[in-house]
């Protein structure tokens, strides 16, 4: 994890914020909140860049999320000052179950059609209101796939280059510690409560981020050196970047995000 603990927090934070402003210019914005690390760093963020008054979270409530996680994005929110639309999605979400006949106790079939649904309803008021869309998904799961083709990227990403390590450093910068603990140190479970991804079991957190990192900022044929310099098991690094490939046409419909990793933003 050496060049991971490597990254100046402050300067992550400065740039997310630049690239928001940037992006969405004098158009409000609106996020999708759950109460997890990645929309509540996305939320807090889009506040310092635009301001709270330009800023709308949207919680979207089915039978699956526990009430207690509804009200910790509910507070989350109005800590922050900012505007909170709540939609029920628990019909649209049965009908779904019901009309394609899909299995409840598939974690990840389920929380597949879930992330679906919820892109759906944010794109719709995005549209209707006349707002930029900030996307949710960080650079661990974009690399490796871990979320539905297309969905929760929003018209841009702004942590979609922040890998899930350095983002725990970005949340106590913040002052969101407690969110850090919400982190599987389990590599198999890079989305919480989106199921497991059996390639990944065993693997350590830490890791799968840093070789994803040296993967990222590789150039040529750099990458088996600097794998190898890292002391990374090759049976590991080999899995991971199987997955890094196999998942590799998704980034033909992923949005602009934030380029943390790279000192010029290529």
């Amino acid at each position: 994890m050496r060049q991971i603990n490597q990254t100046n927090h402050e300067d992550v934070r400065s740039k997310i914020i630049q690239y928001i402003q940037h992006f969405a210019k004098d158009r409000a914005v609106i996020v999708g909140l759950s109460g997890g690390i990645d929309s509540s760093i996305v939320c807090a963020l889009a506040v310092e860049a635009l301001g709270k008054d330009k800023i709308k979270a949207l919680i979207v409530k089915n039978s699956r999320y526990p009430a207690q996680n509804l009200q910790i994005s509910r507070d989350y929110a109005q800590r922050l000052g900012i505007e909170i639309q709540e939609v029920d999605s628990t019909g649209l979400r049965n009908e779904a179950i019901r009309a394609m006949s899909i299995n409840e106790e598939d974690v990840i079939q389920t929380s597949t059609m879930d992330a679906r649904i919820c892109d759906t309803i944010i794109k719709t008021y995005a549209g209707i209101e006349d707002r930029i869309y900030l996307g949710t998904i960080n650079g661990t799961e974009r690399l490796t796939g871990w979320y539905p083709k297309g969905n929760l990227v929003g018209d841009c990403c702004p942590i979609g280059g922040l890998l899930k390590e350095q983002e725990k450093g970005l949340a106590i910068t913040m002052g969101l510690d407690y969110l850090v603990e919400t982190i599987s140190e389990d590599a198999s479970k890079v989305c919480s409560g989106c199921g497991e991804l059996p390639v990944f079991k065993g693997i350590p957190y830490k890791i799968l981020d840093e070789v994803l990192y040296i993967y990222e900022t590789s150039k040529g044929d750099e990458l088996p050196r600097k794998l190898r310099d890292a002391g990374i098991d090759r049976e590991i690094s080999s899995r991971i970047l199987s997955r890094v490939n196999y998942v590799y046409h998704k980034n033909d419909v992923f949005p602009d995000y934030c380029k943390i990793n790279f000192p010029n933003g290529d």
